[in-house]
Order: structure tokens, then sequence, then C-alpha cells
């Protein structure tokens, strides 16, 4: 396992798991406090930014705090250390320790906090996105046929070639590449100062905006060549996995009030069923989505689900879940996304060189 202990260090492993290009512009994503060239010892998970969290990091000699929900969200004008976010900034500072957010680049990752909360409510794959989120690149690249094979393993072990259910989906063209080599070079076909035509394949494959830049250097990596020859462009559509909400089915039909039953025990929290437009109608198909998710429910009733799990459905969030037809189930906001803490820190102890725990704060 790479010795992975400085801040930045552990920065970068948190975006291999929840990629910033994947949060919302009006979020406030990625390291918020502390020295990118600093050491970390220990690294504590939690939900959101309280003074009983940082009170558990102190006992606990974690100076590095993974939140989900930022402690800086908006632009601070003044820090005023008698009240909250300013208090425990400053705490923070005071203390030398970092503090990352992954907020809605957990959200829409693709192992990210719906996956999770499918996962407690034990629904059944393949789990669907509600709302997909990204972009997807091209990415093309000239390589000798018989090294072919060796840069598309290393391209699928970046994360490119995935479609659908499918992986290390590539097409190959043959072709002819021609080249000059310069008296500095070292070429791997040819002889400087000769023009080379050489029989190359045109692999081309697709990969997610977030890992184009690692797929890239993943395939310089394996190619031959001194310099390469590599295109990367945006194409149309999201990558598989990433975006909001997950649906899936349940292991047996239940009907909403049973479906609220099964929530409230899955989760330890007491939900509420805010909209049963058929009552006793048997559901099997259910839409999760972590956190608030007031603003969706019109995808998962698109979606195909008949029953809607979220947090923070208001009134009239309710009201539109039972004109579409849509069972809706109030699980709570923090209960939602409560799941998802101990996969990221399983994930994160996977890639860092450093203890990893959750915070004992269920909020």
């Amino acid at each position: 396992m790479p010795d992975v202990t400085r801040v930045a260090e552990i920065a970068a492993a948190i975006e291999r798991i929840a990629p910033p290009t994947l949060a919302e512009g009006w979020d406030n994503c990625g390291l918020q406090v502390g020295d990118p060239a600093a050491r970390a010892s220990r690294i504590l998970v939690a939900l959101t930014p309280l003074p009983e969290v940082f009170e558990e990091a102190e006992e606990a000699g974690a100076d590095f705090l993974l939140f989900h929900h930022p402690l800086i969200f908006t632009p601070l004008k003044s820090v005023e250390t008698g009240s909250l976010p300013e208090a425990l900034l400053a705490r923070a500072v005071r203390g030398d320790r970092a503090v990352y957010a992954a907020h809605t680049s957990y959200d829409a990752a693709p192992e990210g906090v719906s996956v999770a909360l499918a996962a407690a409510l034990g629904l059944r794959g393949p789990l669907r996105v509600i709302s997909p989120r990204g972009s997807l690149r091209k990415l093309v690249v000239f390589v000798p046929e018989e090294n072919a094979d060796d840069v598309a393993d290393a391209l699928a072990g970046a994360g490119a070639g995935v479609i659908g259910d499918y992986t290390r989906c590539t097409f190959r063209t043959p072709g002819t590449g021609t080249f000059l080599p310069g008296e500095g070079t070292d070429p791997y076909l040819g002889k400087r100062g000769r023009l080379e035509r050489a029989p190359e394949v045109r692999l081309e494959t697709v990969v997610p905006a977030h890992a184009a830049r690692r797929a890239a250097e993943a395939a310089t990596a394996a190619h031959p060549y001194e310099e390469v020859a590599l295109d990367v462009y945006p194409v149309d559509g999201s990558p598989e996995g990433c975006g909001y909400g997950r649906v899936g089915a349940l292991p047996r039909p239940l009907t909403a009030g049973e479906l609220c039953e099964h929530v409230s025990d899955a989760l330890g929290s007491q939900a509420r069923l805010v909209a049963d437009p058929e009552p006793g109608r048997r559901i099997e198909r259910v839409a999760a989505l972590g956190g608030s998710g007031g603003s969706f429910v019109s995808e998962a009733a698109s979606s195909g689900a008949e029953a809607y799990v979220s947090g923070d459905l208001d009134y009239h969030d309710a009201l539109l879940a039972e004109s579409l037809g849509l069972a809706a189930i109030d699980a709570g906001h923090a209960a939602t996304e409560l799941p998802s803490l101990g996969p990221l820190a399983r994930r994160l102890a996977e890639l860092v060189d450093v203890p990893v725990g959750v915070s004992r704060v269920r909020r």
C-alpha cells in the first residue's frame, strides 16, 4: 500500500472516490482548512461539522476531518468565533486539523451516498441512476498492434471503457502511422533522420471526464513510444453510475405502509409516509436518494419507481408525488446519508496509509 500521509495525498485519495468535477457549481467541496504539505496521522469521517465531532477528533488524535457537509459553505466576510461555523473553523486552525468536504461530489459518485442507502434498504440491482451527473470524454490513442492489448488493459484499469454493464469496451481501426525521428530522439521503431511508416491501431474508448487525465497517463505509461499520439475530446452523455439517487427492487413486494416500517427499521430512525396515492398497492421498485431529495420527485417518478425514499420532503413535494402516482417516504436528511459514511471510510482506508475511523456522532 502506498505511503499516503500528507494532507494533499489524502485529499487526492478522497477525490478518486468522490471526484470534484461531479460537484454542483453552488457547492463547496474540497480541502477547506489545512496545509496541503502537512502530514496527517489519523482520519475521522463524519456527516456534519459539529462541536461534538471536533471533541471526538481531539480525543482520538484525528488530525484530518472528512465531512460530508461543508464546514465553509458560503463565503465568510468575517471570522467571529462566538458562533458556527466560524468557531469550528478557528478550532480546526488552532488544533492544526485539516478539514475536507465531500458533499455533492460524493452524492453523485459511482459508489456514493444513494448507493449506500439502497444497500441499507436491501434494494436489488441492477441499480439505475435517477438523475445523471458528470460528462464523458472520448479518448483516442494510436499504438502498434502488438501493444494494443497492454494499452487497453491500462485504460480499463483507469476507469475507461464502461458502457452500461459492459466493461473494457474499445474500438480498433488499423492504419499506417508516419513519423520522422529527430536527432535527439530514441525511437521505438525506425531510425533517426529517416521517415518511418508503421502499421498501427487507432484505439478509442469512452472515459468519464473526471478520470480522463488518469486514463491518459495510464495509456502513456503503457505505450512503447517515446512520444504518444493521444487525443481526448468531449462527447454527449454521462458516465455510468454517476448521479443522484438509485432505483432498485425490493426483495419482496410491500405496501407503502409496510415499506415505511421497513425503512424505519433499516435506518434505525422513524420514517414518515407522506404520500400514498394507491393504498394497498404492492410496491416492488423503489427510488432512494440520500439527503434532501424534494427537487427530484419528478425524476424519481419518471424512473419507473413506485415509491420514493429520501429526506426533507415537504408538503408540496408530497402533493407532487401523489399526483404522479408515487408513494413517498421522508426518512430524514441525516438518516438517509449516514449509511454512506462506513463505505466511504473503508474505501479511503484502502488508499491511504493512516487509520480511518467513522464518527460516533449520528447527525
